[in-house]
């Protein structure tokens, strides 16, 4: 073979990867895109938020030009996850759609978190607190419509958002959670049966966390404290999730006042790039109509 036409095997091999690349990707990051009548470009600013002494780091999205206060979306990531979750494609869709959304990183939330801190120090609790501090920052931001500022959080995040949104029942409007991490006392208590049993490290899902995880969560009643934010409530989750079963998020759909449960035939933790848009779509219309509601 001549040396021309190994370049052009090697040069259409790499195209035909990097296609198979992007296709594969494009099964779990959907390209977002707007999910009312208008499409708004979207403007992304680098912004951090101080928490107990560490900087949080952030991106916030804003549809660009805008006049009014605008309806605000906090997003809170998952164990081990990254404010990409919601940057990438589903935070974006509800930018595009007219929405400001906020995605942050939580200090010690993973590994590779743009937040620092390390996982063995962080807890659902460290987590709420963190939270707290980002409501109260985005809360003072001039464009922010404090009559509809929502909540949104996936897995961990989810459980997250459900005991912190317990204590804004005042400022947050509603309440999206996807497949919330309800799950976490239960997950221990499989191993152990008190906490003296515990070692001071564990491992969840092959990331090591600090005792400080469990201690305060071994006996915690997720459920009540959720219970106590007496909003609307979104709760999506699919109905194959091998990691929080669906159980959960039927469980913590009957211990709100006014809670909305929609499953996912066919989707596991996470969900698929079709299954992000078509649970982004019911986070879109459910804060919607809360807002149309006043």
């Amino acid at each position: 073979m001549r040396p021309i036409e190994i370049i052009g095997l090697t040069v259409a091999s790499a195209g035909a990867f990097a296609a198979l690349s992007v296709a594969n990707y494009r099964r779990f990051v959907p390209k977002p895109h707007a999910m009312g009548s208008k499409k708004n470009p979207v403007e992304v600013r680098r912004m951090l938020v101080k928490s107990d002494g560490h900087s949080l780091y952030g991106e916030l999205l804003l549809p660009r030009n805008h006049t009014d206060k605008l309806p605000t979306v906090i997003c809170s990531h998952g164990f081990n996850g990254s404010y990409r979750y919601f940057r990438s494609s589903v935070g974006m869709c509800l930018a595009m759609s007219g929405f400001a959304v906020y995605c942050f990183d939580f200090y010690g939330g993973s590994v590779h978190g743009k937040s620092g801190g390390r996982m063995t120090e962080m807890s659902v609790f460290t987590e709420r607190d963190q939270l707290d501090d980002v409501i109260a920052a985005i809360k003072a931001m001039d464009f922010v419509d404090p009559q509809n500022l929502f909540l949104w959080g996936e897995s961990q995040g989810g459980f997250v958002t459900a005991i912190t949104a317990a204590h804004h029942n005042e400022d947050v409007k509603a309440v999206a959670l996807f497949y919330p991490a309800f799950c976490a006392r239960d997950d221990i208590r499989k191993h152990y049966s008190s906490l003296a049993e515990m070692p001071d490290i564990v491992d969840i899902m092959g990331k090591k966390v600090g005792k400080v995880y469990y201690e305060k969560l071994f006996d915690f009643d997720a459920y009540a404290e959720a219970a106590e934010y007496t909003g609307p409530v979104l709760i999506v989750h699919g109905d194959e999730d091998r990691t929080v079963n669906v159980s959960y998020g039927k469980e913590a759909a009957g211990c709100y006042q006014n809670a909305r449960l929609e499953i996912l035939p066919g989707e596991d933790h996470g969900f698929s790039g079709k299954g992000k848009l078509k649970a982004t779509k019911l986070v879109y219309d459910f804060f919607i109509g809360q807002m149309a509601k006043g």
